[in-house]
């Protein structure tokens, strides 16, 4: 699915970063121990981060490594079979290889499984006000031939090696922006999201196509 950003200090209107997340179904259609994973970090110069599935940081935060800028897109993807079509969900695969986290190197998501990492922190001296992660996704998936399916046909399991309790709630698309998580100055958040289409619709043949944006922005 997605890419990493990270900002510089922001300017007095705030500080955003995104990451874009690739979504798509394709196939041949019929014509008819821990808690969540929440820990607090030193306070610093006021900065952003957001990971989403493939990132770039050098060494680990713990070991006082440094998050760079990352432009791959990774994508999640569905391929149904013409007599698989509506007979129940579909775990979506990713091209996503990111498994430790970049906090401190632990294991954390399988993308073998189609797990995808999402994580990042809000650091800041002074600030009392909180960030906000989004995710924007349009409102249908759409072929070639400008065929649809709709967004709220995808949604995600969020989990996490170790954790007994969501970080990033579980939830389905629904073609506005949707507020994730609110994250506390520093702060540091991240689970694994595994993506499923719910396979309960006929549609034509082709690939269905559409990108989600997740954004980390603070005040």
């Amino acid at each position: 699915m997605p890419n990493v950003m990270r900002l510089p200090p922001p300017s007095a209107s705030g500080a955003r970063a995104f990451a874009a997340a690739g979504l798509a179904v394709a196939g041949l259609f019929a014509a008819t121990g821990a808690q969540a994973y929440l820990v607090s970090i030193t306070p610093g110069a006021r900065a952003i981060y957001l990971q989403v599935g493939t990132g770039t940081f050098s060494g680990t935060y713990t070991g006082g490594g440094t998050p760079g800028n990352n432009t791959t897109v990774n994508t999640v993807t569905a391929t149904v079979p013409a007599n698989a079509i509506g007979t129940g969900p579909q775990t979506m695969a990713t091209n996503s290889t990111t498994t430790n986290s970049p906090y401190d190197n632990y294991a954390f998501c399988t993308p073998s499984s189609g797990q995808v990492y999402v994580g990042g922190f809000y650091r800041s001296n002074n600030s009392s006000q909180n960030a906000t992660l989004t995710v924007t996704a349009p409102a249908y998936l759409v072929n070639a031939t400008s065929d649809t399916i709709p967004i709220s046909t995808i949604s995600w399991v969020s989990s996490g090696t170790g954790d007994t309790s969501a970080t990033i709630p579980s939830g389905t698309f629904n073609g506005s922006r949707q507020l994730l998580l609110s994250v506390a100055r520093n702060n540091w958040f991240e689970s694994c999201l595994t993506f499923t289409y719910s396979n309960a619709q006929l549609a034509p043949a082709g690939t269905f196509t559409g990108r989600a944006v997740y954004e980390l922005v603070a005040p």
